[in-house]
């Protein structure tokens, strides 16, 4: 694939992830802290492997987790 065609699959992968994860957290707030923690732990093992890109992109969710505007209306 060429770098144009992965930087789309990247960002295409992260949008539909920050879906899920606002629209399960607003129909039920008590999942954030779980996810949060299960983000966190995945983030820990894409380390350890030395997948930086996929950790990347988790850590941007998990930021995002933690950002009040993200769960703005």
């Amino acid at each position: 694939m060429s770098k144009a065609t992965v930087e789309q699959t990247k960002m295409g992968s992260e949008a539909i992830a920050f879906c899920i994860a606002r629209t399960l957290i607003e129909r039920d707030a008590s999942l954030k802290a779980p996810m949060r923690a299960n983000l966190r732990k995945m983030w820990e093992l894409l380390e350890e492997r030395g997948d930086d890109a996929a950790a990347d992109m988790v850590d941007t969710l998990i930021k995002a987790l933690n950002d009040p505007a993200f769960f703005k209306p």
